[in-house]
């Protein structure tokens, strides 16, 4: 998933400024291997893989429908599937770390990705946000849901690190509260979480490197 992670938001980032008016069909592609990629890391739960394919299934067929058709419901209908998708693997993530019986290499792979998905499930909460309620920020609303990924996905990150470069700005109350809400997010997990595991694996290591010595 890590892995998945960091090819969506190298490759959305990137394509935009290579491809130019291709980048709606590249960039639905890249997300859509994006979710593949997510897939693949449900495998040891069956039932929670399942429900994985039947979603991403749903949400790629919703933004094909969108694309052909231009009804506002698939837009929406897609974006739903996709959040719910990238929620099951954080509830995942989460449960693998709480259940380990120690912290491990995985476990702080676990914890990152449980950083950085937020990031996307936001992002995707961002666009649903612009496409019911147009202007919620100033960015141009005559791309389509997925042309604004780019968009989007550096707003989000941007603001999940509290970093605000002030580009992008949420001017609708309910853009301000999500931005509130992740920037919030990001502070109190870093501060928490992270340091946890990180102390964790760290005094883990250390009496086995005591005995070695």
């Amino acid at each position: 998933m890590l892995a998945g992670l960091l090819f969506l938001l190298l490759a959305i980032l990137l394509l935009k400024d290579l491809t130019g008016k291709n980048y709606q069909h590249i960039s639905e592609f890249t997300f859509s291997i994006f979710l593949l990629i997510g897939i693949w890391s449900l495998y040891k739960a069956p039932h929670i893989f399942l429900f994985g394919v039947v979603l991403t299934i749903i949400g790629i067929t919703g933004n094909l429908l969108a694309i052909f058709t231009e009804v506002f419901f698939f837009v929406l209908l897609s974006l739903s599937c996709y959040i719910i998708f990238l929620l099951l693997s954080i509830s995942l993530a989460i449960r693998q770390i709480v259940l380990a019986n120690a912290i491990d290499f995985n476990s702080l792979v676990g914890g990152i990705c449980i950083y950085l998905l937020p990031g996307v499930i936001w992002e995707l909460f961002y666009i649903m946000v612009n496409v019911l309620i147009p202007g919620s920020f100033n960015i141009s609303t005559s791309e389509s849901a997925f042309e604004q990924l780019q968009d989007f996905i550096y707003f989000s990150f941007v603001t999940l690190a509290t970093l605000g470069y002030g580009d992008i700005v949420p001017l609708s109350a309910t853009a301000r509260a999500l931005s509130i809400i992740e920037a919030v997010f990001g502070q109190f997990y870093i501060a928490i979480l992270v340091a946890g595991l990180v102390a964790a694996y760290i005094t883990k290591r250390m009496p086995s490197q005591k005995c070695s010595s």
